[in-house]
């Protein structure tokens, strides 16, 4: 595990100060890297212990081998314009091994059982992906795709403990969608985040989680670039292996 996806999963057993130490890890993960363990004390306003002890909550030996994972991190997500093929391809291949070292049964399971299930994109992207996401599992599951700030209260209102919802966001930082989940959460409904990898708390809220492999780059006079691309492979992805899932039921039950 990178240390984004450490965070996610310790995130709920966190103090307020460790998960503000998440935070400003998050924000200034370079100057995370540069400075020292008596620097980031100082700029996050906590002791040199705790970080020490931060660090030990994600499993590590200490402060020192989380900067090293950073280091590491940090050099391999550099992208320039010549080998921005390259790092996309390469990012590609990475979501799809990491997506076959999972255990979805969890959410093939409610998705199987579930009375209703709803895909909500937070953005015009998230939107299309969500739109996409039902017309491609139609033949086996009917989903009901959402968008729009607007579409949160009419969300709340009809959504139930036997439904099932999907959140797609980029970021996972969005207000309005962690309140939704929180409040979806009360409910008992099951809840799966689609966002980036990165520590956030939509995906703190939720039962499952499902990343993305983002890229950011400057490509010439386009300005600013992330390709949407790894979020259509997911959704294609998870379709296959709920294929596989629903073929693997059928086999038992003949077994009977």
């Amino acid at each position: 595990m990178n240390t984004d996806e450490l965070m996610n999963l310790y995130y709920s057993e966190m103090n307020e100060n460790e998960r503000y130490i998440c935070q400003y890890l998050y924000e200034n993960r370079k100057d995370f890297c540069r400075d020292t363990i008596d620097e980031t004390a100082r700029k996050c306003g906590v002791s040199k212990s705790l970080l020490v002890r931060f660090a030990k909550h994600l499993g590590l030996n200490g402060f020192r081998e989380l900067k090293a994972m950073l280091r590491i991190e940090e050099r391999e997500s550099k992208v320039t314009e010549w080998n921005l093929l390259e790092t996309m391809t390469e990012s590609y291949h990475k979501m799809l091994d990491d997506f076959l070292k999972r255990d979805y049964n969890r959410i093939f399971e409610s998705l199987c059982h579930a009375k209703r299930v709803v895909v909500y994109g937070s953005g015009s992207s998230q939107a299309r992906v969500a739109s996409e996401m039902k017309r491609i599992f139609l033949p086996e599951k009917t989903l009901i795709d959402l968008h729009g700030h607007d579409m949160c209260q009419a969300i709340e209102k009809n959504i139930h403990k036997d439904d099932m919802v999907f959140l797609i966001s980029l970021s996972g930082e969005a207000d309005y969608m962690i309140n939704l989940a929180k409040r979806l959460r009360v409910k008992g409904t099951f809840l799966v985040s689609v966002t980036r990898m990165s520590n956030n708390p939509l995906s703190a809220c939720c039962d499952e989680n499902l990343y993305i492999e983002s890229l950011h780059a400057e490509v010439g006079e386009y300005g600013d670039y992330e390709s949407t691309t790894p979020y259509f492979i997911l959704i294609e992805l998870l379709y296959l292996a709920y294929q596989n899932y629903l073929a693997g039921k059928s086999d038992k039950k003949e077994d009977i």
